[in-house]
């Protein structure tokens, strides 16, 4: 035996049994061996199959595979620190009363988005760490596959890591291949890339060159410029213009009408709700 993680793998494989892929997040669905009967658990995003009794029909199973694709399509394309957060929707939200117009809007938003030949909408939300941004827009995500039957292509972009990924090519021919691959979901060229992009946490990414960091970030508003993306920062609006330039925020600008979320300093800590 190796190390300890192999141990651990036998002791785990001695009292459960792998049932097949999460639905909802890509990763294993577990079952306890003395009771195979029972529904699935991914002990990574806390998904419970609780269907595993009723009759599936045609049309589930078709669901099911347009599900699998979709999931399969965001955990290859996205830069993610954890599948965790892939349990996050509306209905799992710590709600406060300062998070009503907040969910309104974004459920909107989501309505919207899930329209075939709708506007194209650039979301953006602003606000200080911990108000719940992220999981705004992972339910938004989770609201767009339920009302499509899990139709529309959506990637997620951790920023900062997308940027430490970005130095990491450099001498690293893997990450600048899975680079090439990302931004060419994101362009969306041939109308076969992703329908939806998320970028998540812009404004708190490594400092590196003022010059490169703008580039790549005009790079992507530029390839999105009329599609739908959803950005989450720190920044206030005014302070992403003078850290990545005037033409980028112009591009953000063009589909932002009623689709910007700005989490007031009121909203309770949402990490410490949970």
């Amino acid at each position: 035996m190796d190390n300890l993680g192999d141990a651990i793998k036998m002791m785990f494989a001695k009292h459960f049994v792998d049932v097949g892929a999460c639905p909802q997040c890509g990763a294993r669905l577990y079952v306890p061996k003395p009771r195979p009967d029972i529904g699935g658990a991914c002990p990574t995003c806390g998904y419970i199959d609780s269907n595993k009794h009723v009759k599936r029909t045609d049309e589930d199973w078709t669901l099911e595979a347009h599900k699998n694709d979709q999931i399969s399509y965001f955990n290859s394309n996205s830069i993610i620190p954890g599948l965790k957060i892939m349990s996050n929707k509306f209905e799992t939200m710590k709600m406060t009363p300062e998070l009503n117009d907040v969910v309104k809007t974004a459920k909107d938003i989501a309505v919207r988005m899930a329209k075939p030949k709708h506007k194209p909408i650039h979301s953006l939300f602003t606000g200080s760490s911990g108000k719940g941004k992220t999981h705004t827009a992972i339910s938004i995500v989770n609201e767009v596959w339920r009302l499509t039957n899990y139709q529309h292509k959506i990637l997620f972009i951790d920023y900062p890591m997308f940027v430490s990924m970005q130095q990491q090519a450099i001498n690293d021919k893997d990450a600048a291949k899975f680079i090439n691959k990302v931004m060419y979901e994101i362009r969306d060229e041939k109308g076969k890339g992703a329908d939806c992009v998320v970028i998540d946490d812009l404004g708190t990414e490594p400092q590196m060159a003022n010059d490169w960091n703008s580039s790549k970030f005009n790079e992507i508003m530029r390839a999105r410029e009329d599609k739908d993306i959803i950005i989450t920062t720190n920044l206030a609006p005014e302070n992403i213009a003078d850290k990545y330039n005037e033409q980028t925020m112009s591009r953000l600008r063009k589909f932002a009408k009623g689709n910007f979320i700005n989490f007031k300093e009121n909203i309770p800590d949402y990490r410490r709700a949970m």
